[in-house]
């Protein structure tokens, strides 16, 4: 049969898959255990004060008070909701959180959206002509994706919500289903601003495809919601200022880029110094841990799809922060889905032309995927094992505490204690930094700090900036666990007895919680 005759083949098979036709029951039984597994490893972290402000706090923070009636602004930020990532779809918790708040729903969410990905997955192959057996691998491949792993782990992010939907609008792109592709690309936009990255490498890629009306549907989809949120949203509601990852950039333009838009001409004008400014070392790793999974499944066929990893790839590469260049963090996690795709069409390429050595050893496929998921988890595999648990002598210590601080105050502590306090009107982060200043009891000394954000730092704690946050109380530590160290070398214990004199000569009163734990008031 000619190349055209398969193609026509392949097409009418594609075009006959019903929906309808979905996996067996052990998949779903599988999966029901997934999401438990996934959902017990991030409540267990939790449990063991292992979860941190960034980003846990946050959207828990913010998920209460839209199950309040509150304003949704995360005091840690001091951004509204919206004018973050402009995740409208995380709306969606407030009912949950009405009937009980808990940061659970969102461990449990998360751990749902990220197993059952499998299943549009699971009938992209069987739309792609793949066999169960070869389905089955599919799943496998998406289920040991060491991102996968590893963001489920890392806190919570809305954007684990829009992985079964962007393989949805792929399964329904290649259904012809316009308009349910149209709604899975919107709704997946939804759950972060960065999804627009991969909605406009899924124009790219159909372009390659010469589906030219459907590459313009996904590119004025895709940058007209960025356009929306950066020139109209997030300057609405954060008081003019855009984009605030933008800052990440600045080391591309010598002298610093004033906005994205100088990028690409420092990139043209300057192409020395833009190419040394990047860290070709990390970025060649970076591709690597990305690649490696899967790799031995990608063929020709699979280019376009990869192509559609272009314009996040590109926004990753270029940062300078080496979060969005590892498979640790949730900056990666969109990439995921059309590099298993990819796999995907790779797969059915072998099949159509005959070539069955890797269909036939199915095993290769997963043995090869589980050694590439033992070595890229083990920073947070192995820690349950070690590092999670230097603070399980604390847990109850820090529950006791807990409860002796009222709902209604306005909460000042460490990173890793914010999630276990942050349903309330007003939290916020401390860390300690070495100042030179008379508006404190001391000068030149170790001065307590808010921290709002991990970018920026903070603002040092000064009677006028406790009065403007509203803080009443401070939840601090004493234990060393050597687990929590800044880069400046400061640990809690030091950060805890800087901050108490500081907040006596504020006339609070600090007392001890307990042998673990102190609790700062104000009068």
């Amino acid at each position: 049969m000619s190349l055209s005759g398969r193609s026509r083949q392949l097409s009418t098979a594609i075009s006959g898959v019903s929906v309808s036709e979905g996996p067996p029951r052990a998949f779903w039984l599988i999966s029901a255990l997934l999401i438990g597994l996934f959902w017990s490893l991030a409540a267990l972290k939790h449990h063991l004060l292992y979860s941190s402000g960034w980003d846990l706090g946050i959207y828990d923070q913010v998920a209460w008070q839209m199950s309040q009636g509150l304003e949704p602004r995360s005091t840690l930020l001091d951004l509204h909701h919206m004018g973050n990532h402009g995740a409208w779809m995380f709306y969606a918790i407030a009912p949950l959180y009405w009937l009980a708040p808990s940061v659970q729903w969102l461990f449990f969410t998360q751990a749902l959206g990220l197993i059952i990905t499998a299943w549009p997955l699971w009938h992209l192959g069987r739309q792609a002509g793949l066999r169960p057996r070869q389905q089955w691998l599919t799943c496998g491949l998406w289920w040991l994706q060491p991102v996968v792993f590893n963001v489920n782990l890392f806190d919570f992010h809305p954007e684990t919500w829009a992985m079964p939907l962007l393989a949805l609008a792929i399964w329904a792109n290649r259904a012809e289903r316009r308009w349910l592709w149209l709604i899975a690309l919107f709704a997946a936009m939804g759950c972060r601003d960065g999804l627009t990255l991969i909605v406009m490498g899924l124009a790219l890629e159909q372009a390659l495809r010469r589906r030219w009306r459907w590459a313009v549907g996904a590119l004025l989809a895709g940058g007209g919601w960025l356009l929306f949120l950066a020139a109209g949203l997030y300057p609405m509601l954060n008081k003019g200022v855009g984009v605030a990852a933008v800052s990440r950039y600045s080391h591309l333009c010598e002298g610093g880029c004033e906005g994205a838009g100088s990028i690409i001409p420092s990139a043209l004008l300057d192409p020395i110094y833009f190419l040394g400014a990047l860290n070709w070392g990390g970025i060649v790793r970076y591709l690597l841990m990305l690649a490696l999974p899967l790799i031995i499944t990608w063929r020709l066929r699979s280019l376009p799809m990869l192509a559609a990893t272009l314009p996040l790839l590109a926004a990753n590469t270029l940062s300078s922060w080496s979060s969005q260049q590892d498979v640790s963090h949730q900056y990666s996690l969109p990439l995921a889905v059309p590099l298993v795709v990819a796999s995907i069409d790779g797969l059915a390429g072998d099949r159509l032309q005959r070539r069955f050595w890797l269909l036939h050893n199915l095993w290769a496929g997963y043995l090869w995927a589980a050694l590439c998921w033992a070595g890229l988890t083990q920073s947070h595999s192995q820690a349950f094992f070690g590092r999670y648990l230097a603070r399980a002598d604390h847990i109850q210590a820090a529950q006791e505490a807990v409860a002796q601080i009222p709902v209604d105050a306005g909460v000042l502590t460490t990173n890793h204690l914010i999630p276990h306090v942050s349903q309330r009107r007003v939290i916020q982060g401390l860390f300690a930094a070495l100042v030179s200043t008379d508006s404190g009891p001391t000068e030149n000394s170790l001065a307590p700090m808010i921290l709002n954000s991990t970018a920026t730092g903070g603002v040092i704690l000064t009677a006028e900036q406790i009065a403007q946050d509203g803080l009443t109380t401070a939840l601090l530590s004493r234990q060393d666990d050597g687990a929590y160290r800044r880069p400046d070398g400061l640990n809690v214990p030091e950060i805890t007895a800087a901050t108490i004199p500081w907040l006596e000569g504020f006339g609070w009163v600090c007392e001890e919680a307990n042998h673990a734990f102190v609790i700062c008031r104000q009068p």
